[in-house]
């Protein structure tokens, strides 16, 4: 166990020596300050889509950058050819990913207990935020290992982005109707959204499709595809 919580800080460590963190809590400050300009009401409103955009779609790109970060400097190598197995090694630094999110929603709380007197139930969004994090970077490993360098990795998480988005867009606009708003349930980043709504909302039977579908990402690829890769290139190390 002391030796997988020297695992977590030497990610944490690492992160923040490539500033991916320091980039993290800059994007951070701007959910912040907008959270602090708006209405009371406008922030509530706000939060659902800040708080999904921030744990699932930002959580890519900085997972991206991270580990090609890391294959440059050669970082990668030495990891993999620890003695420690792979699934030890991917779970660090899937934890070391998640404790950046669970500190920018704790901080978007603290904005709205401080400038608006306003909170949400912590505990609970803490717990979401874990769980839209790891569907989504269930779908950042898929593009990494599908990508040459980050820059594929960049024209790749752009055409994803706006597949991720588009539900969101389509289901705001009223077009996705008569049933078809089923379908928009297939992006996590739409389940995820409808999830943290829930923070503010009643409970609803959308939420069950919701959660069915966005626990079906991380289930499904990172024990039978992420995992295996990851393997794959602890051998190639």
């Amino acid at each position: 166990m002391k030796k997988f919580f020297a695992l977590i800080k030497g990610e944490v460590i690492r992160l923040w020596r490539y500033q991916i963190t320091l980039f993290g809590l800059i994007v951070s400050a701007i959910w912040i300050i907008l959270l602090a300009v708006v209405s009371k009401e406008e922030a509530n409103a706000l939060l659902p889509q800040l708080i999904v955009l921030d744990a699932g779609l930002m959580a890519i790109i900085l997972l991206g950058a991270s580990y090609f970060y890391e294959k440059q400097e050669g970082t990668m190598k030495a990891i993999l050819v620890s003695p420690t197995s792979p699934a030890v090694l991917l779970s660090a630094k899937i934890i070391g990913t998640i404790l950046g999110n669970l500190l920018s929603v704790f901080l978007m709380w603290l904005t709205m207990l401080v400038v608006h007197q306003s909170v949400f139930p912590i505990f609970t969004a803490l717990a979401l935020v874990i769980i839209i994090t790891l569907t989504h970077l269930s779908i950042g490993y898929v593009l990494i290992y599908w990508s040459k360098d980050f820059m594929d990795l960049l024209l790749k998480y752009t055409f994803v982005a706006l597949v991720l988005l588009v539900p969101t867009i389509l289901v705001s606009l009223n077009i996705l109707t008569d049933g078809l708003e089923n379908l928009a349930y297939l992006s996590p980043t739409y389940s995820g959204q409808i999830l943290v709504s829930q923070l503010w909302q009643a409970s609803s039977e959308s939420t069950v499709i919701a959660w069915m579908l966005i626990i079906l990402y991380p289930l499904g690829l990172f024990p039978f595809y992420i995992l295996p890769q990851f393997r794959k290139e602890a051998i190639r190390a």
